[in-house]
């Protein structure tokens, strides 16, 4: 972690503060713009994003920002907490350190879109039946590119949860399922899709625990289970291994409708998603 230090050298600035000073007092002359506070936070937003401030990097302290921009503090304070609202910063009350920077993450974007699809009346089902549309393609893709080192971190992976399996721990199997189909998006090199796909897993997370629970079955029933499932996951390694990029595509999708059936039985389809549980 670092200081993100500011002064009147412009190599000293790596905020970009002055620049934005000279910037947004051209702007006022000639557009209606925001409130001051709000343009404060699009300027670091953007320097978040575009990684000229990273992870762990801390802004200057208050004093040092208002006087560079010529702001009041309670302006800088609306702006910090709009962004502290994102997720892109944290603020230590009474600490003489200035704000520290985050980099945008997944569970937050995956919380507030838990929120949209149980506000429009979204199932479980529906949400399941999505991976649908991104694991069979991406089997495919696996088996016709073939990544260096894929098929190896994916056995590994397997070895992993058989290995939970042998110690009986199905909690923590059932839970770390989820990083296997996270892997396989990942290996793939599709960055939107593996967004996508972590979004969907963090929305179902606490599903999956809760009926998970509520469901239990017999050690050795779930044993069986558990052992059929990663002989599925074997067939798909060894598909993707053979660069047999049809049929790892049909394999993976008649998987994912035998596992979707597991997690949504029949009577169940119609249950509505609920983050709040």
């Amino acid at each position: 972690m670092k200081d993100v230090t500011l002064a009147n050298d412009s190599r000293a600035d790596p905020a970009g503060l002055m620049d934005f000073r000279r910037d947004t007092g051209a702007v006022r002359k000639t557009l209606h713009v925001p409130k001051t506070a709000e343009v404060v936070a699009d300027h670091i937003r953007k320097r978040i994003i575009r990684g000229e401030l990273n992870e762990g990097d801390f802004l200057p302290p208050e004093a040092q920002v208002t006087a560079t921009l010529g702001i009041s503090r309670p302006t800088l304070r609306e702006a910090f907490r709009i962004l502290e609202t994102e997720g892109l910063i944290s603020v230590l009350r009474g600490s003489r350190s200035g704000a520290r920077v985050h980099k945008p993450r997944v569970e937050g974007a995956a919380r507030y879109a838990g929120f949209v699809l149980q506000a429009q009346g979204t199932t479980v089902a529906d949400i399941y039946e999505a991976r649908l549309a991104i694991e069979p393609y991406i089997a495919r893709r696996l088996a016709e590119t073939r990544p260096a080192g894929a098929t190896e971190k994916l056995r590994a992976e397997v070895q992993r949860l058989r290995l939970m399996v042998e110690e009986a721990r199905y909690v923590d199997f059932m839970i770390a399922l989820v990083d296997f189909h996270r892997l396989l998006v990942e290996l793939s090199g599709a960055q939107t899709l593996l967004f996508l796909t972590r979004m969907l897993q963090e929305i179902l997370a606490r599903y999956q625990v809760r009926y998970f629970e509520m469901h239990r079955l017999p050690d050795e029933e779930q044993r069986r289970r558990a052992l059929w499932g990663l002989r599925s996951f074997d067939k798909l390694i060894e598909l993707i291994d053979a660069g047999r990029g049809d049929t790892a595509e049909a394999h993976w999708r008649l998987h994912i409708v035998n596992a979707n059936a597991s997690w949504v039985p029949k009577g169940q389809e119609t249950k509505v998603v609920d983050v709040f549980d």
